[in-house]
């Protein structure tokens, strides 16, 4: 399949900077603007200027049908060429479209009268008010329904990606307990295998008859030394990001029913819209035709289209609401239809000497009033609607990006547990195995060979590892803890509101990711800052976002201090954050969620 040149996803975000190249957007050359366009201007057999008769009206439709064919094969193959030319919005693409639509209608409304006089009919041409009328009306009426498609389109695309978006958000809500649940014995797992594995010869060591204690005794320190040290640092320094659950589902179509209730609700009556749209389709009879009689006609009939519709929207419109959807429908298309078919008997009595109404002139009025009011009516509501979703989109992604952190902060809090696991128990543990066998092998190999039950014991609680979880309950402690650990060269003063402080210590994954985000960037700050001072702000502008605002008195950002300052964990963990150099010092910014009541 040949890659078109028209690109969805250029045209997506150049339709609301380029309101006025809407109607030479992406749909403008699809089949679903030219044929049905083309079926109902072909309608209008009586402005043909073809004399009729019982004989000659089936040949007229067939040349109607044959122009019709002809005219959308053109517009097809100009229409493909225009895509590969002028794939993008622009000037250019803007006219090319324009002209496609001029003389689409142009050359079906020529190939008519040629087809005619190669047949012997009786003709009245008229090629002055034809070719011009041609025009007009090709240029308007297409630009509209391309308008409406290429707003079609947008409304479709906005919708599959609001669908998509809260699915996504609805499987996260639901699925986020078990993913970290499944994530944590995953890394739980993975890091009992190694241990396993690395203590696996220690243990079959320690059930020989002749063990060589000695051996046991290195590979207890080597375990503890070279394998659970770097895990647990390792664990520390490279935070798990977890892939949230993708959906294969696909969004329901959008009914026609849905479009039309949106549309009868929104600016179902467009009387300025209407009103130029009028007058520019008969215009050219106007000018062509020009006498004072039928000029007065012609502004009787745009002030019979203004006032009918512009009528209707001040004092039908605030009731659209309490009718059903089938009264509206009929009554919108009865206040576009009525005006419409008085206007196309008025131009064609100018244009084709036709006196009375006939059938085709009644139904093509009809069709063409209807059909051009609720292109302008559905296009805005789709407009309206899309607008409705593009912020429903919005909320749904800061929801989005508030429970991904949410998970990583959570799941950050698990890897941490598991390291200080690892580095405060298994590595303590093996450690005291060591030096428990040691101190038996001092009083004798008999002593040592009784003691290695409990060793095997010691290995086996190291596999089989608990879990450690930090004690500070309060941002209080969790201060103290901090200046302690560095008393003497840096402090740190923290700023919270009561509210706010409620809010940090009911949340203990809060706190706890809190704490290691003070404790980097008072580490960092005195590392790689010299700094001897920092202020912490703390703030809730909005509900379940912490705001945090760190700042130190140390030497500003340089290249090679940059890299120092930041965290694997911050960017895993925060909705946002900004590090960057103030006057005097340092300074992060960081938003993380908070789940506390």
């Amino acid at each position: 399949m040949t890659k078109t040149a028209v690109i969805d996803e250029y045209f997506q975000r150049s339709e609301l900077k380029n309101r006025r190249f809407r109607f030479g957007g992406r749909e403008a050359t699809s089949p679903k603007i030219v044929w049905p366009l083309l079926l109902l201007l072909s309608l209008n057999i009586g402005s043909t200027g073809i004399q009729e008769s019982s004989d000659t009206r089936i040949i007229i439709w067939r040349i109607s049908f044959a122009a019709l064919m002809c005219a959308g094969v053109y517009f097809t193959v100009l229409g493909w060429i225009i895509n590969r030319v002028a794939g993008q919005l622009g000037s250019l693409r803007t006219f090319s479209i324009g002209f496609l639509y001029a003389t689409t209608e142009l050359l079906r409304a020529v190939l008519i009268q040629v087809f005619a006089e190669g047949l012997g009919l009786t003709t009245n041409p008229q090629w002055d008010f034809r070719v011009v009328a041609a025009l007009t009306s090709g240029l308007v009426i297409f630009a509209l329904v391309s308008t409406v498609v290429n707003d079609s389109a947008s409304y479709r695309n906005a919708y599959k990606d609001l669908y998509t978006r809260r699915v996504q958000l609805q499987l996260i809500v639901e699925t986020s307990t078990e993913n970290l649940i499944r994530a944590r014995d995953q890394l739980v797992g993975i890091t009992r295998e190694q241990l396993e594995k690395a203590l696996r010869s220690v243990l079959t060591e320690t059930e020989k008859t002749s063990p060589e204690y000695l051996k046991i005794i290195q590979n207890l320190y080597v375990v503890a030394e070279e394998t659970v040290r770097p895990l647990s640092h390792q664990l520390f320094e490279n935070p798990l990001n977890l892939s949230p659950d993708t959906s294969t589902s696909k969004p329901p179509r959008i009914s026609l029913m849905t479009v039309i209730r949106r549309s009868s609700l929104v600016a179902p009556f467009r009387p300025g819209l209407y009103f130029s749209m009028a007058a520019l389709l008969s215009f050219p009879s106007l000018i062509v035709n020009f006498d004072l009689s039928y000029t007065g006609l012609w502004l009787l009939s745009l002030g019979l289209i203004f006032g009918s519709v512009e009528l209707a929207r001040r004092y039908l419109s605030p009731h659209l609401a309490s009718m059903n959807l089938i009264t509206r429908f009929l009554l919108i298309s009865v206040v576009y239809a009525a005006p419409a078919l008085f206007f196309a008997q008025v131009a064609l009595e100018q244009t084709t000497n036709q006196t009375g109404f006939t059938l085709e002139t009644i139904f093509y009025g009809l069709v063409l009033g209807a059909v051009l009011g609720w292109l302008m009516a559905s296009s805005a509501g789709m407009r309206s609607a899309r607008l409705e979703m593009l912020d429903e989109i919005k909320q749904i992604n800061e929801e989005l990006a508030w429970q991904n952190a949410r998970i990583q902060s959570e799941l950050w809090f698990d890897q941490k547990s598991l390291a200080l696991t690892l580095h405060n128990d298994v590595q303590a543990t093996l450690l005291a195995a060591a030096l428990k066998l040691k101190a038996a092998l001092d009083r004798g190999e008999k002593t040592a060979n009784n003691s290695l039950p409990e060793i095997r014991e010691l290995i086996s609680r190291s596999i089989n590892f608990g879990e450690y979880h930090s004690r500070n309950r309060t941002l209080k402690a969790v201060v103290e803890r901090i200046n302690s650990n560095w008393a003497g060269l840096i402090t740190m003063d923290v700023s919270v509101s009561p509210e706010t402080l409620r809010v940090i210590e009911n949340d203990f994954v809060g706190l706890g990711v809190l704490e290691d985000v003070l404790s980097e960037f008072q580490n960092n700050s005195l590392k790689h800052g010299a700094a001897t001072k920092i202020t912490a702000q703390l703030t809730m502008p909005n509900t379940g976002i912490l705001n945090v605002v760190l700042r130190n008195n140390g030497t500003p950002l340089s290249s090679e201090n940059t890299s120092g300052l930041g965290s694997a964990f911050i960017t895993s963990v925060a909705l946002d954050y900004l590090l960057e150099s103030v006057p005097g010092g340092v300074q992060l910014n960081l938003q993380i969620p908070l789940d506390g009541k």
